[in-house]
């Protein structure tokens, strides 16, 4: 039986410790190609994407992220960039650089393919694998892991997950399996979403229902699954974007996704785990955290399309 991104993320978390307040989503994307169409439009994402451009090549990625001596303990300086404070403004801009997107038009038989790249190192193995390795030699390898790897494929500390979805089943489709739900349902859920943001986040936590959580988690992480959404509508996610830019003391990093890609990330305050945006195109990248990725499931998304037929990739 096929389920969404959120069954995978509960597989992969089931046996990683339990972060402080785990808000977790599961699986957006088209990253690279529409990168060199879009207009870099605020300041704070050309200086992400240029300074996390030099800090991977600098000694906190290749000790932190891809290597070093050793797997940095659990609480160790975060690979971060730098702090931007606010995320408000930095959502606001992501919704004008994505609701101009060409809309999809995913057909009822067709399916979605999904590539995953996963870094479990609950073991305490490095990121990078040894660490003596090259750095230019580490992304070598990764981007040859992202263009051709295949489920179960594993390259310095990278595990690749493939997956791939009926765009239409019914068996996840009004209600039938709880919140998770059919790529065709979270497409028209985004397409009919209203104009006013309240409404938004009332809709979503109606989506993806919960408990136990304040409102501002609720929300956060509602429209985080959301914003993962493979496909989705464009203006629908540029709503879902202005509407997460209203959550109260949502916060923003320039940071780097595991494979190196200059990332944004948002957190609620007091909160370690990181929704990932790509820099240069705004969609979701994947899931890091504030922490060292060591003891922590971190995920990239590499590669998403529509598909004629489960098998296909492009």
């Amino acid at each position: 039986m096929d389920t969404d991104e959120m069954s995978l993320l509960r597989e992969l978390r089931a046996e990683a410790p339990v972060p402080d307040r785990a808000a977790l989503a599961g699986g957006r994307q088209r990253l690279t190609e529409v990168a060199g169409r879009r207009r870099l439009r605020a300041d704070w994402r050309i200086a992400a994407v240029a300074t996390a451009a030099a800090v991977v090549m600098g000694a906190v990625i290749s000790t932190q992220v891809i290597g070093g001596d050793r797997a940095a303990p659990q609480g160790a300086a975060p690979a971060v960039v730098s702090e931007l404070g606010s995320a408000a403004q930095v959502l606001r801009d992501a919704a004008g650089e994505v609701a101009d997107d060409p809309v999809p038009a995913p057909g009822d038989g067709q399916w979605v393919y999904t590539k995953e790249l996963v870094a479990d190192t609950k073991d305490g193995s490095p990121l990078g694998g040894d660490g003596g390795a090259d750095i230019e030699d580490v992304q070598r390898e990764l981007m040859d892991l992202t263009k051709e790897g295949r489920s179960g494929d594993e390259a310095d500390g990278l595990r690749v997950i493939e997956h791939w979805y009926r765009y239409a089943d019914p068996e996840f489709e009004n209600g039938k399996s709880g919140d998770d739900h059919s790529p065709r349902e979270r497409f028209t859920f985004l397409a009919q979403l209203p104009s006013d943001l309240e409404q938004v986040k009332k809709q979503a936590r109606a989506f993806y229902p919960g408990e136990d959580e304040t409102t501002a988690e609720h929300d956060f992480r509602a429209l985080s699954m959301l914003a993962m959404s493979y496909p989705a509508d464009p203006k629908g996610l540029a709503s879902v974007y202005r509407a997460m830019a209203t959550i109260p003391g949502l916060k923003a990093v320039q940071t780097q996704d595991v494979l190196n890609r200059p990332a944004i990330g948002l957190h609620l305050p007091g909160e370690r785990d990181l929704l990932l945006l790509n820099a240069r195109t705004s969609l979701y990248a994947g899931e890091g955290s504030l922490d060292s990725p060591a003891a922590f499931v971190v995920t990239a998304r590499a590669q998403a399309a529509v598909v004629d037929e489960k098998g296909q990739r492009f």
